[in-house]
């Protein structure tokens, strides 16, 4: 176990913030391409070729998004929670993330229209407000004292019967 399970190996947050940041980024230039950059064709509007491919890298990245997600709660989420630091702003980032969740879902298999269109501008907003809402958690974890060893192992065993 490492000195503080609140706290991230260097590893851990590279494959976080990095899968994170291709999830933001993929979302943001497949809305610029799909809302800006469409093209005239000979029936109309069409869609940019390149939107496609920024539909699969996104839904790549928000399916690692999903397992980095599960290696949060055993330890980060687990041990935040019962030392009470940062819970409203981790309360609010799983929730921020199961509504991620739900409306990617309902992007790829809602089929009335009216309802796509909804689900979309939800998805889109949360998405870009992400940062905002990620920098905040990271920001008031920073701020929070950190646990000891021993604190951290006293959390483990507390919930586990003897």
């Amino acid at each position: 176990m490492r000195r503080n399970a609140i706290t991230f190996s260097r590893r851990h947050k590279i494959w976080l913030y990095g899968i994170t940041l291709l999830a933001f980024l993929s979302g943001i230039a497949w809305a610029w391409l799909h809302y800006w950059m469409q093209r005239m064709g000979e029936f109309g509007d069409e869609a940019n070729p390149a939107e496609l491919w920024m539909l699969k890298t996104h839904g790549a990245a928000a399916m690692g998004m999903l397992v980095m997600l599960g290696t949060l709660l055993p330890l980060h989420v687990k041990f935040g929670w019962h030392a009470r630091r940062n819970r409203g702003s981790g309360a609010a980032m799983l929730a921020f993330f199961g509504l991620l969740t739900i409306t990617g879902y309902g992007l790829y298999y809602i089929g009335a229209e009216h309802l796509r269109a909804w689900t979309s501008w939800i998805h889109l907003g949360l998405g870009l407000v992400l940062p905002v809402f990620l920098g905040v958690h990271i920001w008031l974890g920073k701020k929070t004292s950190r646990i000891s060893a021993a604190q951290a192992v006293r959390l483990l065993h507390k919930d586990k019967p003897s």
